[in-house]
């Protein structure tokens, strides 16, 4: 009786056993899906706006329940600017956003996995914005500003050519003058000696 209650024993450790193991082995099967990639990536600097953001799982998820898988995209400012209904293409979420102010982005994603268990997980990338394409047009307008003042100056400069113009007038006031002094001396010196004339004949 005490072999057979022992070899009972043995048997069973052994079962347990074996079912250990084959609970261990079915494990890795059962793990619950994860994220693979994203576009953009976490920790990545964009300069360009994407106009979406996507996310990719290991498998498909589940899309029976609407609304179970949640995209959401925050501004630097706090400002959700994620928009519209989530696009599902094959393992592949993406959702619509409007990424056009520098800063950091930050994503919250929430899926149901295959097997049926929510999975979730949050990521940030920076938009560096187009500063360096739109600084450089600013150059040449600077380099054009200085034209300005020379046509200014030019046109300033011409003023100082009517003082010469106004002399003329001056100078043929001095000649009326000086013509009407010989005149009137002349007109003198006739009268004195008509007077002359006359006495003498007298």
């Amino acid at each position: 009786m005490s072999f057979s209650l022992r070899r009972a024993r043995m048997t069973g450790a052994a079962f347990a056993a074996l079912a250990l193991t084959a609970l261990l082995g079915a494990g890795p099967a059962h793990a619950h899906d994860a994220l693979a990639s994203s576009n953009p990536a976490g920790g990545q600097t964009i300069t360009t706006n994407p106009g979406k953001v996507s996310i990719t799982l290991t498998k498909a998820p589940d899309t029976k329940l609407p609304g179970s898988n949640i995209i959401r995209v925050t501004a630097p400012d706090g400002h959700v600017v994620s928009t519209g209904d989530i696009t599902e293409d094959g393992a592949t979420l993406s959702i619509d956003a409007d990424i056009d102010h520098p800063g950091k982005y930050t994503v919250d994603w929430r899926a149901v996995s295959a097997d049926g268990h929510p999975i979730e997980g949050t990521f940030s990338f920076t938009y560096a914005g187009a500063e360096d394409a739109t600084s450089a047009p600013a150059s040449p307008a600077a380099s054009t500003t200085p034209a300005a003042p020379s046509s200014s100056a030019s046109a300033s400069e011409q003023p100082a050519s009517t003082p010469t113009a106004q002399t003329s007038p001056d100078n043929t006031g001095l000649l009326i003058g000086t013509g009407a002094i010989i005149l009137g001396l002349v007109a003198v010196v006739i009268y004195l000696l008509t007077r002359r004339n006359k006495a003498r004949t007298k």
